[in-house]
């Protein structure tokens, strides 16, 4: 907001100083004032995107910190395994901590709401879905009338809240939000909401909602659980083929490997 404030301010004491300051004409008064107006508006918009770019990357440098943390205790017990359930409470712990952190950075941003009307919003999406991740479902909840839903992770995030709580509203979002997204971008979601109406006993409307999908993306989870409907085979259907990506929604648990040790034999 500050920013049109601004920069109308500057558009117009421009014009007023080339008009009643110099006696020029009106006309290329308004042109003076308007080209001070648009200039101090990109020039306000570049410093932003400086200082936000720096922000983000700041968050990011955060998670992949984590992230490599978290793959260097799993190396770790791949070479030493152990209890899985005291290394799951370990990873757990550090994802926490880094999560922590991320949000902390998050806070950094308030002092630029006033000057982007769009930026609280999109900042609100970002520590919603790290409230998430924390299972703090009554942050994630409070939060969720505030977001924006572009991204195919915050859009699951909302359907997943919608489906625990019963949500009658949750094929029309679906439907609404679907349709925006291009490509790949799409899986996650459709994935999901496949996997809902399978639970829900919709097989049928399940099996449909992924031969839309295949109009889009060739992903091989959503081409190999439209085969597994199609052939009746609802034990075959899973959506572990999409990795992190789906377990992270917290629908389900990934299978834990059964690790054996290796012995070295002289």
């Amino acid at each position: 907001m500050l920013t049109y404030i601004v920069s109308f301010a500057v558009g117009f004491l421009v014009f007023a100083c080339v008009r009643y300051g110099t006696d020029t004409a009106t006309s290329w008064s308004v042109f003076w004032g308007v080209l001070a107006l648009f200039a101090v508006q990109i020039g306000i918009s570049l410093l932003m995107r400086k200082i936000l770019n720096k922000m983000n990357a700041d968050i990011q440098n955060i998670i992949l910190e984590v992230q490599k943390r978290i793959q260097a205790k799993q190396d770790h017990f791949m070479r030493r395994p152990g209890d899985p359930k005291l290394m799951m409470r370990q990873l757990e712990r550090e994802q926490a901590t880094g999560i922590e952190r991320a949000l902390e950075a998050c806070d950094r941003f308030q002092p630029l709401y006033k000057w982007n009307p769009f930026l609280k919003k999109q900042i609100t999406t970002m520590r919603m879905a790290f409230y998430f991740q924390l299972k703090k479902f009554d942050e994630v909840d409070a939060m969720l009338p505030n977001c924006i839903f572009f991204d195919p992770q915050s859009i699951s995030i909302k359907m997943v809240r919608m489906y625990k709580k019963n949500d009658p509203g949750l094929d029309k979002f679906f439907r609404k939000k679907v349709k925006r997204l291009r490509k790949d971008l799409c899986v996650l979601p459709v994935s999901l909401y496949a996997w809902i109406l399978v639970k829900q006993g919709k097989t049928d409307e399940a099996f449909k909602v992924l031969g839309d999908a295949l109009k889009k993306t060739n992903d091989e989870t959503i081409q190999n659980n439209w085969q597994a409907l199609a052939n009746k085979k609802l034990k075959q259907f899973s959506n572990a083929g999409l990795g992190e990506s789906w377990y992270a929604l917290g629908l389900e648990e990934p299978k834990m490997v059964k690790i054996r040790p290796q012995y070295k034999y002289r």
